[in-house]
This record gives C-alpha cells, sequence and structure tokens, in this order.
C-alpha cells in the first residue's frame, strides 16, 4: 500500500462524486433522483463539482490515493455555506428541501465545515479517515479556522467513534426522519472539534 495525500484535480470529479454519495448514505439520493433526464443523482454531482461551483468544488476536497486510485477524500468550507440558497430553492423541489429544513439551518459558525468524508470499504481501519480530518484541520487553519463542525448519522457507530477520538464532541441532535431512501432512525448529530495547534 503506497498511500498519498494531495488537493483533488478536476479528473477526480467522478470519483469524488461517487465517494460524497457513499458518505451521504442516500442523502445523495433522495435530493437529487430523478431531476435531470437521463443523468444519476452521482453524474449530477460529478458536474457540479467539475464546474467549480465553490463550495461544491473538486478543490474544496483532498483525496487519498493508493497507488494513484483514490481511495478516500474530505470535502470541506466555511460552515456558512452550509444553509439552503436561493440557487437550490430554484433547483430542487420544495418539498426535499423541506424535509432537510432542521439539517440545513443547523451549522457551529464560523467554523471549518467537515460536509463529507469517505474512505473506500476495502481500506477503512487504517488510519486514513483520521489522517484526512488532520489534513482537513490543516486546511481550516490556513483560512483563518480554529473549529471544525460536521454532521453525522447519530447511528453511524463506524464513524462516531473516529470523529471522538480526534476530539469532536456533540453540540446537537437533528431531527431527520427516516425515509424509503434514508434508512436512519436516530436523526443526525452537529459535532465540532476546538483546534488546539
Amino acid at each position: 500500500m503506497k498511500l498519498k495525500y494531495r488537493p483533488s484535480e478536476k479528473k477526480d470529479c467522478a470519483k469524488l462524486a461517487e465517494l460524497t454519495n457513499i458518505a451521504s448514505d442516500g442523502v445523495v439520493e433522495y435530493l437529487f433522483h430523478g431531476l435531470i433526464p437521463e443523468m444519476t443523482p452521482i453524474q449530477v454531482i460529478a458536474h457540479n463539482y467539475e464546474n467549480d461551483n465553490y463550495p461544491h468544488s473538486y478543490k474544496s476536497a483532498i483525496v487519498a490515493t493508493d497507488n494513484n486510485d483514490i481511495v478516500g477524500m474530505a470535502l470541506s468550507y466555511p460552515s456558512s455555506y452550509h444553509k439552503i440558497t436561493d440557487e437550490m430553492r430554484s433547483f430542487f423541489p420544495a418539498d426535499r428541501l423541506e424535509y432537510f429544513s432542521e439539517f440545513y439551518s443547523s451549522r457551529v459558525e464560523n467554523t471549518w465545515f467537515l460536509d463529507a468524508l469517505c474512505v473506500v470499504e476495502s481500506h477503512r481501519r487504517r488510519g486514513i479517515g483520521e489522517k484526512l480530518i488532520s489534513l482537513t484541520k490543516e486546511k481550516a487553519i490556513e483560512n483563518g479556522y480554529n473549529t471544525l463542525s460536521l454532521i453525522v448519522f447519530a447511528d453511524n457507530t463506524l464513524a462516531i467513534p473516529v470523529y471522538e477520538r480526534t476530539g469532536f464532541k456533540i453540540v446537537q441532535k437533528i431531527d431527520l426522519r427516516e425515509n424509503e431512501i434514508i434508512r436512519h432512525e436516530d436523526g443526525c448529530l452537529l459535532m465540532k472539534w476546538e483546534i488546539t495547534t
């Protein structure tokens, strides 16, 4: 295994979209299914990343590679962007956005937001996720932030211990009802980590 970490590049967009979909565990599918004819939700996400529409851009991601194959990613940006925008209102059906109203209104202000973190199944439990979090911390500091935040499903028993080991603490419970696509019963947790250097 020859692990390397680097900023994401435009050529990575398809893989970034695939990993974002895995990390979202149904959220991407719920929001994007059937919106653009002949495009899957993953293709729509890849297209958005390629268009470099900040913050949902390939430039917002760090990737982990093993022999040049992408095996993990972390997408992050200022928490002020974690909200329902006018652009989203003009694109998504109102009922889909309403479903996520509490999710998108929950944030820790003035923090660096870790929007998506994913490691492919074959490479999990090797410290890649923790390294990506560490690199995200460095990115936050470079951009003038001293706190990281994230949202995770409350029943994600694999990710939460990793976040807690890193230093994240639970700030708030977020209501998110289970549905036919998003199979989580307990909603989400908003977590934050005060960075000490």
